[in-house]
């Protein structure tokens, strides 16, 4: 079962993943497994599984995804609204000419602050879908203080936008959505009433749609590429991961295993960010809702090395 599974992540690897991993490295992730939670060959196999089941996005594909938020999420809705304003168009002129408007009092932004990788996607879309540098914006410039007379207001910085649209990489359980915009949002709906605000997302998990959406943070107008249903939470009832097992291969031991390992490496979410439970991995980074033993580099007290390595966020 061990050749069979080598075979398949070096096919994924290949094939699928923009020969991001080789078999050295990945003989140096199996040597984390030392016996500590099921016998070490079980152990290794049941890791050889969870990583032949991981997906990983490189550049190519998070950049044909990106082209897709503009093109499905964006573009076409607008154009549907043109034609359905319009007894049903097909005029591709009018169209076009009617579409560059609305395009023109759009604002595109990142989540999160500029080093963070919602903000880093800003260039990839703007360049895969060539636009225009002044669609883009910090959530900063959305909104300015007006003083006249000792009068101090907050007002809109330009009153001609329309649309803000957030683009974000990975919308886990959407803590960090409502940590980073709840503020700016309650601003814009409160100082821009007409203006509406979009929250795109390469990925996302169902209970992340569900939080975006609610009132107090977009109110519905919140899309995906991606959806990460229940289905790709590795342990969940619904896994679709462990069905029609083969050579020796069981839930519970890779649960254990998965469990065991993570927490060691990261005790309060051993599965991942709030139980996440993902096998997934970006060319730009690997998400914390993922399993902590694909992407922890642990410490000298619980040395770790990753096979998909996160970067993680340093606040001071």
């Amino acid at each position: 079962m061990s050749d069979k599974l080598k075979k398949k992540i070096l096919t994924l690897s290949e094939r699928a993943w923009e020969r991001k991993l080789s078999w050295p490295e990945v003989t140096s992730w199996l040597s984390n497994f030392n016996g500590e939670v099921e016998d070490q060959e079980t152990e290794t196999l049941h890791a050889l599984y969870l990583l032949s089941q991981s997906m990983y996005f490189g550049q190519g594909l998070i950049r044909e995804m990106l082209k897709s938020i503009y093109s499905h999420l964006y573009r076409y809705p607008i154009i549907e609204d043109i034609r359905k304003n319009n007894n049903d168009t097909l005029d591709p002129k009018f169209i076009e000419r009617e579409f560059k408007k609305e395009l023109y009092a759009t604002r595109f932004l990142g989540v999160g602050n500029p080093s963070e990788s919602g903000p880093h996607l800003l260039y990839y879309f703007r360049q895969i879908n060539n636009l225009s540098k002044f669609l883009f914006i910090d959530s900063a410039e959305i909104l300015e203080i007006d003083r006249n007379d000792d009068v101090v207001k907050i007002k809109q910085r330009n009153p001609h936008i329309r649309r803000y649209v957030f683009l974000d990489d990975v919308l886990g359980s959407g803590t960090q959505v409502a940590k980073y915009l709840t503020d700016i949002l309650r601003e814009i709906n409160y100082i821009t009433p007409k203006s509406k605000v979009f929250y795109y997302s390469l990925f996302a998990t169902t209970e992340g749609l569900n939080a975006a959406r609610s009132e107090h943070l977009f109110d519905g107008n919140v899309e995906c590429i991606y959806e990460l249903d229940e289905s790709f939470k590795c342990f969940s009832n619904e896994s679709r991961y462990f069905t029609n097992l083969e050579g020796g291969i069981k839930r519970d031991v890779a649960y254990n295993v998965a469990h065991g390992y993570g927490s060691k490496l990261w005790p309060r979410h051993p599965l991942g960010y709030k139980d996440g439970e993902l096998l997934l991995a970006l060319y730009h980074n690997t998400p914390n809702n993922c399993l902590p033993l694909i992407w922890a580099e642990g410490n000298q007290r619980n040395p770790w090395i990753p096979i998909f390595k996160r970067f993680h966020k340093k606040y001071n």
